[in-house]
């Protein structure tokens, strides 16, 4: 999977059995802790924010063939790829502490019908601590959840930016 993200493809990244969940985008890092992607908005034809996965949770990948570029109608991806520093996404940890003070959303294992949407306040041995948002925008708890219950971060998504613009970070 380096491969891919040396050289930039495209992806469908296939979590079941682990997780019920298929993500696509650009393949950014792919080490042996996770997997950065610049998510693929199909509607839009573009892409629009990041996914960070375990790489112990993808049972299985496609690249995109020539006829899956077609969908790509708007390459903005040096604009998006250039808002943040690709080093700072080693493992959950390091994403984490380079998300700090940005909105995150994150899926857990526990329940993966429901995640959380917050900030992160600071990232400590083994865990993260959140304060959460609720569907109306308010400051509601803080929340620490432990790396090893992390299934998925999302961040920089048009979901995440709807947010932002509605609360003073």
């Amino acid at each position: 999977m380096e491969y891919l993200a040396e050289k930039r493809l495209v992806i469908d990244v296939d979590l079941a059995p682990n997780v019920d969940a298929v993500y696509t985008g650009m393949c950014l890092i792919s080490n042996s802790e996770i997997i950065l992607l610049l998510n693929f908005d199909e509607a839009k034809g573009e892409f629009d924010g990041f996914t960070i996965v375990k790489n112990d949770d993808v049972e299985k990948y496609r690249t995109w063939n020539e006829n899956n570029y077609l969908e790509l109608k708007n390459n903005n991806s040096k604009d998006l790829i250039a808002k943040i520093d690709l080093n700072s996404f080693l493992d959950i940890a390091t994403s984490l502490k380079s998300l700090r003070s940005k909105l995150v959303s994150i899926f857990t294992y526990d329940d993966e019908d429901s995640f959380y949407l917050a900030k992160v306040l600071s990232v400590k041995n083994e865990c993260v601590e959140l304060h959460l948002i609720d569907e109306d925008s308010n400051w509601i708890d803080i929340k620490v959840i432990k790396f090893s219950d992390i299934n998925y971060i999302g961040f920089d998504t048009q979901y995440e930016r709807k947010y932002i613009e509605s609360l003073p970070i």
